[in-house]
């Protein structure tokens, strides 16, 4: 008879080159009775072959790693496995780090500082097909994209994409891009609310994505603002 509870658990590959840290990560979570951690990787080599073998649900990725960083590992992982959900977990939000997650594919970006119940919350919410971003991630990403630095490549808009949005869709893109609220882009572009709202709809949609983050970071992938 198949065991109901070990269904229900999220399988955890841990991603991280610090043993100490890898240690106290396991210990956590096996205290936890919804979460199993089947494997552990300290580069990002060895994370994309232990994906292979154990297909964990997510894989809890640090990004500064040896031989392999987490960029290049989470790329050649959701390129092979999409439906594997990759949770970026750094000591750190540099700005091409960010940018390389978002672009690799990555569904989520925590820091390490994050308190351990809401690390939970958020590996059962990527689980789930949600996407996050710390809100110092978030922050930071909106001043890169206000300020233009480097790191926000001035690159044309791909074709078929640049044809598809209308010109007030990619000024709602741009303002959701740095993080404003629904309400914020309706004053900002002197809009209804509800207009606004079906602008959202629409770009969503239009992207083939789910949500607002994921729509922030495909706009910063395709050159579309």
């Amino acid at each position: 008879m198949p065991d109901l509870e070990s269904q229900s658990e999220i399988h955890i590959l841990l991603v991280e080159d610090h043993t100490l840290m890898r240690r106290g990560l396991v210990g956590q979570f096996r205290l936890e009775h919804d979460f199993k951690v089947v494997g552990e990787a300290e580069n990002g080599q060895q994370a994309i072959d232990l994906v292979e073998e154990l297909h964990p649900n997510v894989v809890l990725m640090d990004i500064e790693l040896p031989i392999l960083d987490g960029i290049s590992a989470t790329q050649q992982i959701k390129v092979r496995h999409p439906d594997i959900r990759v949770l970026a977990l750094s000591a750190f939000g540099k700005n091409d780090q960010i940018i390389g997650m978002l672009a690799a594919g990555a569904d989520g970006y925590c820091l390490k500082s994050m308190d351990w119940q809401q690390l939970l919350a958020v590996i059962r919410l990527i689980q789930g097909g949600g996407t996050y971003l710390d809100p110092k991630i978030a922050h930071k990403l909106s001043s890169m994209l206000k300020s233009k630095t480097p790191f926000v490549r001035p690159t044309e808009p791909k074709e078929t994409l640049s044809k598809v949005l209308s010109d007030r869709e990619r000024k709602v893109l741009q303002l959701i891009s740095e993080g404003q609220s629904n309400q914020e882009i309706a004053t900002e572009l002197f809009l209804s609310l509800g207009t606004v709202k079906s602008n959202v709809r629409m770009i969503l949609n239009k992207l083939s994505v789910d949500d607002r983050v994921q729509a922030a970071a495909k706009a910063v992938r395709e050159g579309l603002i």
